[in-house]
């Protein structure tokens, strides 16, 4: 969860000038737009978050001693 969140520090700011620079191109001009790139971090910490939360809940599932007998 800590690199998702420091991967969205450096890459939002970086988005949101490419997004600004690509629209300055256009004649209408887009306002409010930002709320797409929280959007996308929260899906991708909630992604994060549910991934290490299956992988957690499977292994505590899991019986160890039928994983010893497999070795």
């Amino acid at each position: 969860m800590v690199l998702v969140a420091v991967a969205c520090v450096i890459g939002v700011p970086i988005a949101m000038w490419a997004a600004q620079r690509y629209l300055e191109g256009f004649i209408v001009k887009l306002e409010n737009y930002g709320w797409v790139f929280v959007l996308a971090v929260v899906i991708s910490l909630l992604m994060a978050f549910g991934s290490v939360l299956w992988q957690t809940l499977r292994a505590a599932k899991t019986n160890p001693v039928d994983v010893l007998q497999k070795e």
